[in-house]
């Protein structure tokens, strides 16, 4: 692991490493914190990558005390369950695969594209 720089933010530190995206290298921001007599250190953002400063590193830090703020692996999760959820693709793939002999397949199909262009189009 590389060295971590303090900055003037308190629970607030860098760590040097190689850019994702270019040459050369960019600060990893952290921050850390106690939650519930737990010590929590999460990385909150690249450089150059998230556009990351130490003044913002600590309004997260903030927010994540407050806990107006999720953690990445919450953000991951609800991503993940809402991946789960049933849209109108979803419901629409799976009612053709239940009734592939349907005979009124030109009318369903119409009716819904007919249904979902109005609906979405709309301002």
């Amino acid at each position: 692991m590389s060295k971590r720089y303090k900055t003037k933010y308190p629970g607030i530190f860098f760590r040097m490493s190689n850019r994702i995206s270019g040459k050369g290298t960019e600060r990893v921001y952290y921050i850390v914190f106690k939650q519930e007599g737990l010590v929590h250190e999460e990385k909150v953002g690249r450089q150059y990558t998230d556009n990351m400063t130490p003044a913002k590193a600590a309004r997260i830090r903030a927010e994540r005390i407050e806990g107006k703020r999720l953690s990445r692996k919450q953000i991951r999760e609800l991503k993940k369950s809402m991946e789960e959820v049933w849209n109108i693709d979803r419901l629409w793939k799976e009612y053709k695969n239940q009734k592939p002999d349907l005979q009124d397949r030109r009318t369903d199909v119409g009716g819904l594209h007919r249904r979902t262009q109005t609906t979405c189009t709309r301002e």
